[in-house]
Protein backbone atom coordinates (compact mmCIF):
# COMPACT_ATOMS: atom_id res chain seq x y z
CA UNK A 1 0.00 0.00 0.00
CA UNK A 2 1.06 3.56 -0.71
CA UNK A 3 1.56 6.10 1.43
CA UNK A 4 -0.36 8.97 1.49
CA UNK A 5 0.96 12.26 2.81
CA UNK A 6 -1.53 15.30 3.44
CA UNK A 7 -0.07 19.03 2.68
CA UNK A 8 -0.63 22.11 5.22
CA UNK A 9 -3.15 23.20 2.54
CA UNK A 10 -4.91 19.85 1.89
CA UNK A 11 -5.74 19.54 5.71
CA UNK A 12 -7.01 22.93 5.89
CA UNK A 13 -9.15 22.62 2.65
CA UNK A 14 -10.88 19.43 4.54
CA UNK A 15 -11.50 21.36 7.70
CA UNK A 16 -12.72 24.37 5.17
CA UNK A 17 -14.73 22.28 3.71
CA UNK A 18 -16.39 20.38 6.90
CA UNK A 19 -16.95 23.54 8.91
CA UNK A 20 -19.00 25.02 5.76
CA UNK A 21 -21.21 22.04 5.54
CA UNK A 22 -21.36 21.78 9.11
CA UNK A 23 -23.35 25.07 9.58
CA UNK A 24 -26.35 23.38 7.47
CA UNK A 25 -26.05 20.19 8.51
CA UNK A 26 -23.86 18.02 10.86
CA UNK A 27 -25.01 14.89 9.21
CA UNK A 28 -23.94 16.07 5.69
CA UNK A 29 -20.52 17.23 7.04
CA UNK A 30 -19.65 14.01 8.57
CA UNK A 31 -20.75 12.10 5.22
CA UNK A 32 -18.79 14.33 3.45
CA UNK A 33 -15.67 13.92 4.98
CA UNK A 34 -16.36 10.07 5.26
CA UNK A 35 -16.20 10.42 1.53
CA UNK A 36 -13.20 12.54 1.45
CA UNK A 37 -11.36 9.64 3.84
CA UNK A 38 -12.67 6.49 1.49
CA UNK A 39 -11.03 8.20 -1.71
CA UNK A 40 -8.13 8.78 0.29
CA UNK A 41 -8.02 4.84 1.69
CA UNK A 42 -8.55 4.02 -2.49
CA UNK A 43 -5.52 6.28 -3.56
CA UNK A 44 -3.70 4.30 -0.78
CA UNK A 45 -4.61 1.14 -2.50
CA UNK A 46 -4.71 2.06 -6.19
CA UNK A 47 -1.75 5.63 -5.89
CA UNK A 48 -2.46 5.81 -9.98
CA UNK A 49 -5.82 6.42 -9.92
CA UNK A 50 -7.26 9.91 -11.34
CA UNK A 51 -7.02 12.01 -14.65
CA UNK A 52 -3.62 13.79 -15.24
CA UNK A 53 -4.10 18.00 -14.95
CA UNK A 54 -3.31 19.57 -18.11
CA UNK A 55 -0.28 20.96 -18.48
CA UNK A 56 0.65 19.15 -15.04
CA UNK A 57 1.45 15.87 -15.70
CA UNK A 58 3.16 14.68 -12.99
CA UNK A 59 -0.28 15.89 -10.85
CA UNK A 60 -3.41 13.71 -11.05
CA UNK A 61 -6.77 14.71 -10.21
CA UNK A 62 -9.29 11.93 -8.32
CA UNK A 63 -13.07 12.88 -8.18
CA UNK A 64 -14.84 12.02 -4.86
CA UNK A 65 -18.74 12.01 -5.23
CA UNK A 66 -20.53 13.25 -2.52
CA UNK A 67 -23.86 14.48 -3.65
CA UNK A 68 -25.00 16.61 -6.51
CA UNK A 69 -21.50 16.96 -6.93
CA UNK A 70 -18.41 16.24 -4.98
CA UNK A 71 -15.15 17.16 -4.30
CA UNK A 72 -11.94 17.29 -6.50
CA UNK A 73 -8.77 15.48 -4.40
CA UNK A 74 -5.11 16.55 -6.59
CA UNK A 75 -2.37 14.71 -5.63
CA UNK A 76 1.45 13.55 -7.24
CA UNK A 77 2.55 10.68 -6.93
CA UNK A 78 6.63 9.98 -5.50
CA UNK A 79 7.52 6.33 -6.96
CA UNK A 80 10.84 6.05 -4.71
CA UNK A 81 9.30 6.60 -1.43
CA UNK A 82 6.20 4.78 -2.34
CA UNK A 83 4.34 8.04 -1.31
CA UNK A 84 1.16 10.17 -2.97
CA UNK A 85 1.45 13.68 -1.79
CA UNK A 86 -2.55 15.22 -1.81
CA UNK A 87 -1.70 19.17 -2.78
CA UNK A 88 -4.94 20.02 -2.33
CA UNK A 89 -9.05 18.72 -2.00
CA UNK A 90 -11.14 21.34 -3.41
CA UNK A 91 -15.21 21.45 -3.89
CA UNK A 92 -16.23 20.37 -7.29
CA UNK A 93 -17.98 24.31 -7.90
CA UNK A 94 -14.63 26.07 -6.26
CA UNK A 95 -12.85 28.08 -8.85
CA UNK A 96 -9.51 26.81 -9.47
CA UNK A 97 -6.79 26.97 -12.35
CA UNK A 98 -5.31 23.94 -13.58
CA UNK A 99 -2.01 25.14 -14.31
CA UNK A 100 -1.05 26.62 -10.56
CA UNK A 101 -3.44 24.17 -8.80
CA UNK A 102 -1.09 22.42 -5.49
CA UNK A 103 1.99 24.22 -7.48
CA UNK A 104 2.92 25.65 -3.88
CA UNK A 105 2.59 22.68 -2.07
CA UNK A 106 3.87 20.64 -4.80
CA UNK A 107 7.08 21.90 -4.83
CA UNK A 108 7.41 22.47 -0.80
CA UNK A 109 7.23 18.83 -1.10
CA UNK A 110 9.76 17.95 -3.77
CA UNK A 111 12.38 20.24 -1.13
CA UNK A 112 11.10 18.63 1.70
CA UNK A 113 11.76 15.16 0.31
CA UNK A 114 13.90 15.74 -1.87
CA UNK A 115 16.24 18.09 -1.14
CA UNK A 116 16.01 19.71 -4.57
CA UNK A 117 13.45 20.83 -6.92
CA UNK A 118 12.20 18.35 -9.16
CA UNK A 119 11.62 19.97 -13.03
Amino acid sequence: MSHIKLSDSAVLDAKRLYDFLVRYDFNAADNSSLAIVKALKQLQSHPTIGTPVPDRSNIRKVVVDFGASGYLIFHKRYEKSDTNFVARIIHQKEWYDEATIGLAEEKAEDVNTQGIVEP
